[in-house]
């Protein structure tokens, strides 16, 4: 690859290989359930005026598996259109590894601004959130139904927020545009005279 030489690796995502990376991102995302369970449960309240939790129909419990799968292709789905959006031109993947137990939406060959995979990474979150809210509103979703999928979707968000926090926060000072080839594993900056950076995001 042209110009490999100038490039610097300032972060290795192998979840694969890094296991302390992966422990670390499993821990964060069970205690992610602790303050989203009663950021969700205030906003049940909000909803619909409720404090008790119930389900509405007895076979809710044996749908949470199936719940559960559909909320996982719907977050990768927003992920995928957000992908197609700012860059209809280019292809869009999905693919599976299930030793991490992923399915996952990425578009090979891609750059795009931080702005840009802030949306992608966070607009699954934000939209199904907003989704369950309001099938809970409109008496789809029982209240416990509706902490459940809320909490345990927001704690396989924990990926998005991981990276998410990457861009805001660790690599801020860095400008960039984001190249994706298959998974987010590898970041790697490569130094132009400019002065502007170019991130580049390989598996």
């Amino acid at each position: 690859m042209a110009g490999e030489a100038q490039m610097e690796l300032i972060e290795d995502l192998n979840i694969l290989q890094r296991k302390a990376l992966s422990v670390g991102l499993l821990c964060a995302s069970l205690l992610l359930c602790i303050p989203f369970f009663f950021f969700f449960s205030w906003l049940s309240r909000l909803t619909i005026g409720i404090s008790n939790i119930f389900f509405n129909y007895w076979w809710e419990p044996f749908f949470a598996p199936f719940a559960l799968a559909l909320l996982l292709v719907i977050h990768e789905g927003i992920h995928g259109f957000y992908f197609k959006l700012f860059k209809p031109e280019n292809p869009l993947k999905y693919g599976t590894d299930w030793r991490l137990g992923l399915f996952n939406a990425t578009s090979p060959g891609s750059r795009y601004p931080r702005s840009q995979m802030l949306i992608i990474y966070l607009a699954p979150f934000v939209l199904t959130s907003l989704l369950l809210t309001l099938l809970l509103a409109l008496g789809t979703l029982s209240p416990l139904a509706y902490l459940f999928l809320a909490v345990i979707h927001t704690a396989m968000c924990v990926g998005d927020f991981y990276f998410s926090y990457l861009l805001l926060w660790k690599y801020r000072s860095i400008r960039f545009w984001l190249r994706i080839q298959k998974l987010v594993l590898k970041f790697l900056v490569l130094n132009k005279p400019s002065g502007i950076c170019t991130l580049l995001v390989l598996s």
